[in-house]
């Protein structure tokens, strides 16, 4: 038995708007946890996300499956999904494999930098000042990890891209969960001049120095900061 090429043509297509729905949702439900309209350890049901995001519930379990590869999801025996955790586990998890990726990425540009990627770096360093400048919160969200993010596509290595990428919510996710409970003003400029001047200085090893301290620095801040509010929680 043949398929006959128009209904190849039609499943084909089926397929494709299946995959895009699937896209679609998870990229929605990435957006609602990133931006805390799910909060932290909050319960999910398959049911009530089809209802609210008016699509099949296979889709729905797609898009949960998603969430779940990027660790912004969890699915617990006998009780279901739910929302992430915020907790020292999670926030050591991710800033030990950020860490890694990100001196990787460093050692890598600056080996490679050529006049047009210091051009780049040079601009996205720039970024850092005008959002340290403006004081915004997003303007300084997204700085800070686009100066990171630019790093890693820099370097060169795809590979080392798309397991970046594949912690970018996850990283967003706890970068906005922090500012929202223990805002820290730290100076952006200060903060990544180290790194940005080994790089500038083709200095693979004093690159990769710099990124280490700069996480081993900001998880020590996080994870004392998590402590801090916990503790307060539980006084009142």
């Amino acid at each position: 038995m043949t398929i006959s090429n128009d209904a190849w043509q039609k499943e084909t297509a089926m397929e494709l708007e299946k995959l895009s729905l699937a896209d679609r949702a998870a990229q929605q439900l990435r957006g609602m946890i990133i931006g805390a309209s799910l909060p932290p350890g909050l319960r999910l049901t398959e049911q009530d996300l089809s209802d609210k995001m008016q699509v099949a519930r296979g889709t729905i379990r797609a898009a949960l499956s998603a969430m779940t590869a990027e660790n912004l999801v969890v699915r617990r025996p006998y009780s279901g999904w739910a929302v992430q955790t915020v907790d020292e586990a999670i926030l050591r998890e991710n800033y030990q494999v950020r860490g890694a990726l990100e001196e990787l990425s460093v050692r890598l540009l600056a080996e490679r930098l050529d006049d047009d990627e210091r051009m780049k770096l040079v601009a996205s360093y720039e970024r850092l000042a005008a959002a340290e400048a403006a004081g915004g919160a997003e303007e300084r969200l997204h700085s800070d990890l686009g100066f990171h993010a630019d790093i890693v596509r820099a370097s060169g290595n795809r590979l080392l891209l798309h397991r970046y990428n594949s912690i970018c919510g996850l990283t967003e996710w706890l970068y906005r969960w922090s500012e929202k409970n223990w805002p820290r003003r730290i100076n952006l400029l200060e903060w990544h001049k180290p790194i940005f001047e080994a790089i500038l200085a083709r200095d693979g090893d004093a690159a990769a120095r710099a990124m280490r301290i700069h996480t081993q620095r900001s998880l020590h801040d996080d994870m004392q900061d998590l402590r801090n509010n916990l503790s307060g929680q539980h006084e009142q």
